[in-house]
């Protein structure tokens, strides 16, 4: 596989701890004028640094920037997920307390996110995440720089193997406490559906 996704490595130590099991998504600067596009089922998670501040998790979880630095060998990648679902965020900030303690956000980065370019929904993208059998470090280049939600890799980076972080029982019983928290949250994607290439 050479497909993956850009996400802050904090975020990346949290779903490959189990600490919580979606992303929030409403896109990146490269793609700002129709926003996050999922184009891609499945994925591996390419930890990104650029606009990662401590100040933007909560306090007792700011543990997982330890051991995050950059790499001066180049990108690890570690980790590949897979889509179950993806929810609507609520349409307000106040419908985010009810799963406050599911994430790594605090309130201020998820003030920032629901003010950013209103006119864009905000999603929560619900994954399946696997432990590569072998951390793969791959060389930094030009073309995976920038803000952008999703890179190409020049490395084939084997996914066959590896260790899902949650068994799938307890998987679908967070998905569905997280459902329920929300109210139901209406569902984008389900599983079995497709998504455009």
């Amino acid at each position: 596989m050479n497909v993956a996704l850009k996400e802050w490595s904090a975020v990346i130590a949290a779903l490959g701890g189990g600490l919580q099991i979606f992303l929030l998504r409403k896109g990146g600067i490269v793609e700002a004028k129709r926003g996050f596009e999922l184009r891609h089922r499945e994925f591996l998670l390419f930890p990104t640094f650029e606009h990662q501040h401590a100040q933007s998790l909560k306090p007792e979880l700011r543990g997982l920037l330890t051991g995050a630095a950059e790499s001066a060998e180049g990108i690890r990648i570690s980790h590949v997920a897979r889509v179950e679902q993806v929810l609507d965020a609520p349409e307000s900030i106040a419908g985010m307390e009810s799963i406050y303690d599911r994430h790594v956000w605090n309130r201020e980065f998820l003030r920032t996110r629901y003010e950013y370019r209103p006119d864009l929904p905000l999603y929560l993208i619900l994954v399946r995440v696997r432990r590569l059998d072998t951390v793969r470090t791959i060389p930094r280049r030009p073309a995976y720089a920038g803000c952008k939600s999703w890179v190409n890799l020049t490395e084939e980076i084997a996914v066959e193997a590896g260790e899902s972080v949650l068994a799938e029982g307890e998987f679908d019983r967070r998905r569905k406490e997280l459902i329920s928290r929300l109210g139901g949250g209406r569902g984008l994607l389900e599983r079995g559906e497709e998504t455009t290439e």
